[in-house]
């Protein structure tokens, strides 16, 4: 009986987070480090990512991307859209707890100590 009470019926576990919500699809993180990208209408699952670190912070979407930070000292970035597609993990010097903002053509990344601001030099 212990081990029915143990298995798990859901999607994603407990988050810290809001969802990321463009053109027909949600994003949602959980704390366990599971990215979930989900149909806005129907709820149907289309793809997740295990970033293997917990996730404190909500997916950021911009420009056709979709942004995740985590405690694994890593932001995640992932193409919009229906199909999975990691463009990069890009490592960082501290655990990233708080979502990145874009404004002006730069793209602003936290991490538990410093600022980091990237812009495209086109």
């Amino acid at each position: 009986m212990e081990a029915n009470r143990l298995q798990r019926n859901y999607y994603f576990s407990r988050t810290m987070s809001t969802c990321a919500i463009h053109d027909g699809l949600v994003y949602a993180a959980d704390l366990a480090g599971v990215l979930h990208c989900l149909d806005a209408d129907t709820g149907k699952k289309q793809w997740e990512h295990n970033t293997e670190s917990q996730n404190w912070i909500s997916p950021y979407y911009v420009d056709g991307k979709v942004y995740l930070g985590t405690d694994g000292k890593s932001v995640f970035v992932f193409q919009h859209g229906r199909q999975k597609k990691l463009l990069a993990e890009v490592e960082m010097e501290g655990k990233v707890r708080v979502a990145p903002v874009a404004a002006g053509g730069v793209l602003y990344l936290t991490t538990e100590n410093k600022l980091y601001a990237i812009a495209n030099d086109r």
